[in-house]
C-alpha cells in the first residue's frame, strides 16, 4: 500500500470517527433536553410525591451519563431512557389533544411531534454502523471501511438521522433518504 493510500484511509477513518463522534454529541444533547422536558412535565407529579421515592430520578441521569461515557450497555440504557420519554411525550400529548383550550392542543400536538422525533433517535442507536463505532469493537474500521466505496462517506439523513453512505460529489438537491424519502441537501 503506497504513501498516499494510506493517507487516503486514515483521513477517511478519521472523517468516519468525526462523523460518528458529532453524531454521538447530539444524540447525548437532544437525550439531556428530553430528560430535562419530561422532568418538567412530570413535576406536578413529582412534587406530590415522598422525596425519598424521587431518587428514582437517578437512574434516568445514570443512563444518560453511561451513555455520553460509551460505557458498556450505555447504548441499551440510552434507548430504553428514549423509549420511556418518547412514550410519555406520546401520552401526555394525547391528553393535551383532548383539552379543552387551544393551547392545550398546541401543546399536545408539539409533545406527539417530540414523541416522534424522540423514538427515531434509537433507530440511530440501534444502527449496526454505529453500534459498532460505539460498541469499540476492533473490527469496526475494518468493517466500516470495507463497507465504504471509493469516495464514499457516512452522514447522516437530516430529516430522520439515518446513517447513509454517500459520495458528496455526486450529491443533487433531487436525492431522497431510502428510509424516510426526506431531502438530502437543503
Amino acid at each position: 500500500m503506497s504513501s498516499s493510500q494510506q493517507y487516503r484511509r486514515y483521513r477517511g477513518l478519521w472523517m468516519v470517527n468525526m462523523v460518528m463522534e458529532n453524531l454521538h454529541r447530539h444524540l447525548y444533547r437532544f437525550m439531556i433536553i428530553d430528560l430535562l422536558l419530561g422532568i418538567l412535565i412530570l413535576s406536578g407529579v413529582l412534587a406530590s410525591v415522598p422525596y425519598y421515592i424521587l431518587t428514582i430520578l437517578l437512574l434516568p441521569v445514570f443512563a444518560a451519563i453511561s451513555f455520553k461515557n460509551k460505557r458498556k450497555n450505555g447504548d441499551k440504557l440510552g434507548m430504553m431512557l428514549l423509549f420511556i420519554l418518547s412514550i410519555t411525550f406520546l401520552l401526555v400529548g394525547l391528553q393535551d389533544l383532548a383539552g379543552d383550550s387551544n393551547a392545550q392542543m398546541i401543546q399536545g400536538i408539539l409533545l406527539v411531534m417530540l414523541s416522534v422525533s424522540t423514538f427515531r433517535r434509537i433507530r440511530t442507536i440501534r444502527d449496526p454502523i454505529y453500534k459498532n463505532w460505539y460498541g469499540n469493537l476492533e473490527q469496526k474500521n475494518i468493517q466500516s471501511q470495507s463497507q465504504l466505496e471509493e469516495g464514499e462517506v457516512l452522514a447522516t439523513c437530516p430529516s430522520c438521522l439515518t446513517l447513509l453512505a454517500v459520495i458528496p460529489e455526486k450529491l443533487s438537491e433531487d436525492d431522497e433518504c431510502p428510509h424516510c424519502d426526506g431531502k438530502l441537501v437543503n
